[in-house]
């Protein structure tokens, strides 16, 4: 859609100058729209240009990024600042050299017009040059004979349809600028997403890149099942953003549950150590006041330490949690007061109990919770025509064509091509990425061996995985790791 809205704005623009061009009778002409530099100050940019003696049309590679200041210093500035024309006859000189070295274009005479909306904004400038004879004769740049003014019936002629072409080139420009505000809107959200959960910063933007450069690789594919699908300009826009913003639902989950990296909290942890401080310090004085055997008692309590650091990883295998978790339930030290202390509580115990990851059955559910909350945030926003299926599209991304995935255990036919795409490439970053504390990265061959019986399982489309490995798509963000296809 953006690329369309530059097109059109391309195309009216182009159009605008033909139609003055031919209106008023001249060899060519420019346009500049009024826009804002990154100082904020409003200047005039080159837009295109038509110069038919030499022909010349469009946007010379030279003069891409040529604007003028809206001042006396240039020609077409002055008739911005003053919004009225400017004509200049048989020009020599400064000026004739100015628009020669700019233009690379001999030029006798100018007309310059302001470009001004019914309701008085300027929005930009025409410059129309060299006008031809009544009798149409070409220019000639070679010719000594001086060609004709510019005159006030240009101006009237000018005048005739500049309102209207301002208004034109007014809407495009507005619809450009909204397509600006969604681009820097969505970013931004991808801002407060990371910025709330740094341990997957890029993660958004990597899959948007692998489900876009999916998308496209089906649209180059000529055999298979996916031969005849195709996504348009304005439908690999809007799986861009709902790729980008499929996580925004993080934003209502809570910061320490997204940032937890082990299966206890900093806090537990602390606590943990200090009970087990206490319970040495506690069989060292009874060893120093009874002066019996305790050496056994504190070379547990010292191993008991060890073994719940290595436990706490989310990576400990699952028999050596459960061990550290049965031997410190029973690890437990009386005191003179009568309190008996006890290594671990049930709550801790629990935590250290996880099997998978670092995450209890708790804290997994309100993780999964961040799906319904994307839907809700990306239904409240009034999306632009082309953009509607944005929320439906990152919605449905952790569901499983078989009913298996979350939250709605949605089946195959409920789930659209463009997040079967996203769920693949959401799996595979995931599972690759470097910068997951609380996981290693696993190689490209390996991911693509658990996505490969993932769709052997039925849970994801085999098609859109053919053409993700055979496009070699991992390589956007892991360069050198090519992989063959193996038959699912």
């Amino acid at each position: 859609m953006a690329g369309e809205v530059l097109g059109n704005l391309q195309k009216i623009l182009d159009t605008t100058l033909e139609s003055f061009v031919d209106l008023v009778g001249c060899d060519g002409g420019s346009v500049y729209t009024v826009r804002k530099n990154p100082d904020g100050e409003q200047i005039l940019k080159f837009e295109t240009m038509i110069t038919r003696s030499i022909n010349l049309r469009g946007v010379p590679e030279h003069l891409r990024s040529l604007e003028f200041r809206i001042d006396d210093s240039s020609v077409v500035g002055r008739t911005a600042a003053y919004k009225k024309p400017v004509l200049l006859s048989q020009i020599s000189g400064e000026v004739s050299r100015q628009v020669a070295d700019i233009l690379n274009y001999e030029t006798r005479n100018i007309f310059s017009g302001p470009l001004i909306t019914p309701r008085g904004d300027l929005v930009g400038v025409v410059q129309l040059l060299n006008k031809l004879p009544c009798d149409g004769t070409p220019f000639d740049p070679h010719a000594v004979s001086p060609l004709p003014n510019f005159d006030e019936k240009d101006e009237r002629l000018f005048s005739i349809i500049a309102g209207q072409a301002a208004l034109a080139i007014e809407n495009s420009l507005l619809l450009e600028e909204q397509e600006r505000l969604i681009e820097g809107f969505v970013n931004a959200c991808v801002t407060a997403i990371e910025a709330r959960d740094p341990v997957t910063c890029g993660h958004s933007m990597r899959v948007s890149n692998y489900t876009v450069g999916l998308a496209e690789a089906v649209n180059r594919t000529d055999q298979g099942p996916l031969r005849q699908t195709y996504f348009t300009p304005a439908q690999l826009r809007e799986l861009r953003f709902a790729a980008m913003l499929h996580d925004i639902g993080k934003i209502g989950v809570k910061e320490e549950i997204l940032r937890k990296q082990k299966k206890l909290f900093p806090h537990e942890l602390a606590l943990i150590s200090m009970r087990l401080k206490l319970m040495r310090a506690q069989m060292m004085l009874r060893r120093h006041v009874e002066g019996g055997n305790y050496e056994a008692a504190i070379a547990r309590i010292d191993s008991a330490w060890k073994r719940v650091v290595q436990a706490n990883e989310p990576s400990a295998p699952r028999l050596l949690s459960s061990e550290v978790v049965k031997d410190l339930r029973s690890l437990r030290v009386p005191f003179d007061t009568g309190e008996v202390v006890t290594a671990l509580t049930e709550e801790e115990a629990d935590r250290l109990s996880i099997t998978i990851g670092n995450l209890s059955v708790m804290e997994r559910m309100e993780i999964e919770a961040h799906v319904s909350k994307t839907f809700d945030i990306l239904k409240m926003i009034p999306w632009s025509r082309g953009l509607e299926q944005v929320a439906d599209i990152a919605y449905r991304h952790h569901e499983k064509l078989d009913g298996s995935g979350y939250p709605n255990h949605l089946t195959a036919e409920e789930i659209p091509a463009q997040t079967r795409m996203m769920t693949i490439c959401d799996i595979f970053d995931a599972l690759t990425a470097t910068d997951r504390p609380y996981k290693l990265a696993l190689p490209v061959s390996r991911t693509l061996d658990i996505i490969a019986a993932n769709v052997k399982a039925g849970k994801l489309d085999g098609a859109y995985f053919d053409v993700f490995v055979g496009a070699q798509l991992h390589e956007l963000f892991i360069p050198g790791a090519r992989v063959e296809l193996q038959p699912v």
